[in-house]
């Protein structure tokens, strides 16, 4: 069995989500008015193959994860806007992470589109990662063992970045270790915004990622939320991520943003209630327990020789 490894830390599933739920109040709009099937018009999919690495942008990647990595506790707004065919909408959101150590996160989305209303919670109290998506009424629930999963990997003589990167835990470090496995950056620039200096680095699929989605056919489409690149913007005094631009080229070929994350009103080393970092799945509701799933993963990781 072939896994992904999860690009972001939930965007490429909110996006997914989101192209879902903008499809179905479409289409429940559609139907209420009679005019038929819903229609998403979809734009070019083509992948950009990276050019020469950057050294300037990776040693600015690493220094970046390793920054986030001290940090006591993060707070921060985000508001993440998404650009689907012809339809634009904004989700907002919070996100909270603990010591880099403890792997405790709380990662929360809300959106609505007309009367349909949806929600990402994502929730590690350091020893299980539950994952909550709520679209109109339906709500599914799922739960990941994390320290389980951690000294199965272990145990098979892997290190955490097999964790962090492959199985998509660790928040915004981990987020960036898996963006420096899966992408090339190959631009690396000063800049400014609002009298803020900014780093900035751009990169696009390496090749072994551009095979997964794109199989043996170089010129098959990416998938509708795989975008083409990321660009980065960084605080250039704390290396503290300021937006997260996933691009994908247009009709014209030119680079157009599919996704931005903008983070906002940053607190680090404050101190966060442990209550933010608990979850209980609501009554009736029945979660679907993923750690099986990822420790058959490893195991047979192990038996193909992965590392």
């Amino acid at each position: 069995m072939k896994s992904l490894p999860k690009f972001t830390a939930s965007v490429i599933a909110l996006v997914a989500a989101v192209y879902w739920l903008a499809g179905t109040s479409l289409l429940g709009f559609q139907e209420q008015t009679g005019k038929g099937k819903a229609t998403v018009l979809k734009p070019d999919r083509s992948a950009d193959a990276p050019g020469a690495e950057s050294p300037e942008a990776k040693t600015t990647l690493d220094q970046a994860r390793q920054r986030l990595l001290r940090y006591q506790s993060i707070k921060a707004k985000l508001t993440e806007t998404v650009a689907l065919s012809s339809r634009r909408f904004t989700v907002n959101g919070s996100y909270l992470q603990g010591s880099g150590a403890d792997l405790k996160l709380r990662l929360e989305f809300q959106v609505k589109l007309g009367d349909t209303e949806g929600s990402i919670l994502e929730v590690c109290d350091g020893q299980v990662l539950w994952t909550q998506h709520h679209v109109g009424g339906e709500v599914r629930i799922s739960r990941r063992d994390v320290r389980q999963i951690l000294k199965a990997a272990a145990d098979n003589g892997y290190t955490d970045n097999l964790v962090t990167v492959d199985l998509g835990f660790g928040g915004l470090p981990g987020l960036f270790a898996s963006i420096e496995q899966s992408m090339q950056f190959d631009q690396f620039k000063e800049d400014t915004a609002d009298g803020h200096k900014l780093t900035v680095i751009e990169g696009g699929w390496r090749a072994n990622m551009l095979k997964v989605w794109q199989g043996n056919n170089p010129k098959a489409p990416l998938p509708d939320y795989v975008p083409s690149r990321v660009r980065i913007y960084f605080d250039s005094e704390s290396l503290f991520p300021r937006r997260i631009l996933y691009l994908s080229r247009n009709a014209d070929q030119r680079l157009r943003p599919m996704v931005s994350l903008d983070f906002t009103e940053i607190e680090t080393d404050i101190v966060i209630p442990a209550a933010k970092f608990k979850f209980a799945p609501p009554d009736g509701v029945f979660p679907d327990d993923l750690t099986p799933k990822f420790l058959e993963q490893i195991k047979q990781r192990k038996q193909l020789g992965g590392n």
